[in-house]
């Protein structure tokens, strides 16, 4: 406000200096009549300096409220999808409730057809009751030769035992057996080789000998 009380000053400063008329401007010495000029033409300068200050603050003013006008703008879109969407939203609900109303009424129809089932479940679970008491008698029986059959099982079981360990001998045995089997027969190869060798050293020494005996006969 004291920016425009200013102004206003100015303002009437000039208005006053335009309404001298030319006889009155005359009586005046040129100096005051440059001051009164120069004045105006300061004034002037002043309220184009307040009308740019002004004009700044009113772009900004614009740009605020177009700032604000996108903001409305953009909430008014999201006022518009979320009403969309409850639209949407209410349609659905609508329909759920609609098919709940409907599986209700199923519901109760099925619950009158049980009603009539438990009742021939009833007499179903007193014959089964009935047939519980036999199978407990059967369950009491085949637990006692159940009992019998596990005492079998120990025996065969220990006996099992006792063949294994009859087998792990046997067959320590039979390896035992089966090295000192191969040993006699490498041996016996052996001697035979041995046996072979020195027969055709006797046979050599043989004919040697007969050569020998040979010639001192016919030197004789």
């Amino acid at each position: 406000m004291k920016n425009l009380t200013n102004k206003q000053l100015r303002m009437g400063i000039l208005a006053l200096s335009l309404a001298y008329s030319p006889g009155l401007f005359a009586k005046k010495s040129a100096q005051e009549g440059l001051d009164k000029i120069k004045a105006n033409i300061e004034n002037s300068k002043l309220n184009v300096q307040d009308y740019k200050k002004n004009l700044g603050i009113v772009d900004k003013n614009i740009s605020e409220v177009a700032k604000s006008r996108t903001q409305v703008e953009d909430q008014k879109k999201q006022v518009a999808a979320q009403m969309k969407e409850n639209q949407t939203a209410m349609k659905k609900i609508e329909q759920n409730d609609k098919e709940l109303n409907q599986l209700i009424a199923d519901e109760k129809n099925k619950l009158s057809q049980d009603d009539k089932k438990i009742k021939e479940l009833e007499d179903s679970i007193a014959k089964i009751k009935e047939n519980q008491t036999i199978r407990n008698k059967n369950i009491a029986d085949y637990q006692t030769q159940l009992t019998q059959v596990q005492e079998e099982k120990k025996v065969w079981t220990t006996r099992a035992d006792a063949l294994k360990e009859q087998e792990k001998q046997v067959n320590e045995k039979f390896k035992t057996v089966s090295t000192q089997e191969n040993d006699w027969k490498n041996k016996k190869r052996g001697y035979e080789g041995e046996i072979s060798r020195w027969n055709k050293e006797i046979d050599k020494q043989q004919k040697v000998y007969d050569n020998y005996k040979n010639l001192a006969e016919v030197k004789d």
